[in-house]
């Protein structure tokens, strides 16, 4: 087993010098209000990933933060759809016991306050019409703060990968993103490594004519789901698994 080590270091090497190109890239359809959903094919020496994106404008926009009222029931098409929301993902981490994990509010109700955890490093949160995604460090409280979720990693930061990610664990991962000058994304990404996924991200096109400037990593896995009620007809990448809690927009 001694090349075990130096195994994991190869492959750690090769996942950093990661170089992601655009294969593809189209409209899927758009949403009433004017937002669109995306999709991007990318390669990189032999390897492959598809990203489906929600690409929307603050302005026209709120985000909501929708609980699940029966978890481990329900998936994202029917809680998003019944909650008023055009479009959406899953939403935070939670327990066994579908109890989330870190801060969660919804509709002005919190349903978890905030947690200090490494892992929980971002906060997705809207106050009043203001969206922001910021550092839990940097996070306060407000009195117009009605929406909020707290996940993690970050992925990108001022407009730059965020350092030290992990590079050797594959898997489906869901994100919110902005340029932060009011356009942002919800987005789904097939099975790639945290580092790969902040790579991704800033290929020149993915998201069309912008980049990310922060990124914020939501619950992944078997947890990420993608719904949005386009027409003619709607896109719709289900969630294996049952979560707590979802992220939907809603016209303003």
């Amino acid at each position: 087993m001694k090349w075990l080590p130096a195994l994991v270091f190869l492959t750690s090497i090769l996942n950093s010098s990661a170089d992601w190109k655009l294969a593809g890239a189209g409209e899927l359809g758009k949403l009433v209000g004017g937002a669109s959903v995306r999709r991007a094919e990318l390669c990189d020496n032999g390897a492959s990933a598809q990203l489906t994106a929600i690409i929307f404008p603050a302005k026209s926009y709120s985000l909501r933060v929708v609980d699940s009222k029966s978890p481990g029931q329900t998936k994202a098409a029917s809680v998003l759809a019944e909650s008023g929301c055009v479009a959406g993902v899953n939403g935070s981490y939670f327990q066994e016991d579908f109890r989330p994990v870190g801060l969660t509010i919804a509709d002005g109700r919190e349903l978890q306050p905030f947690a200090k955890a490494k892992l929980l490093a971002g906060v997705l949160a809207a106050r009043g019409a203001r969206l922001e995604i910021v550092r839990s460090s940097k996070f306060t409280t407000s009195s117009d703060l009605r929406q909020a979720v707290q996940c993690g990693p970050m992925l990108v930061e001022a407009d730059r990968p965020t350092a030290g990610l992990n590079g050797e664990r594959p898997a489906r991962r869901t994100i919110v993103a902005t340029d932060g000058q009011g356009r942002w994304a919800l987005i789904y990404l097939t099975s790639v490594t945290l580092a790969d996924a902040a790579k991704i991200l800033a290929v020149p096109g993915v998201l069309g004519v912008w980049r990310p400037e922060t990124a914020l990593n939501l619950d992944g896995g078997s947890s990420s789901g993608l719904w949005a009620a386009t027409f003619p007809s709607p896109v719709s990448l289900p969630e294996f698994g049952h979560v707590r809690n979802y992220i939907g927009i809603v016209p303003r």
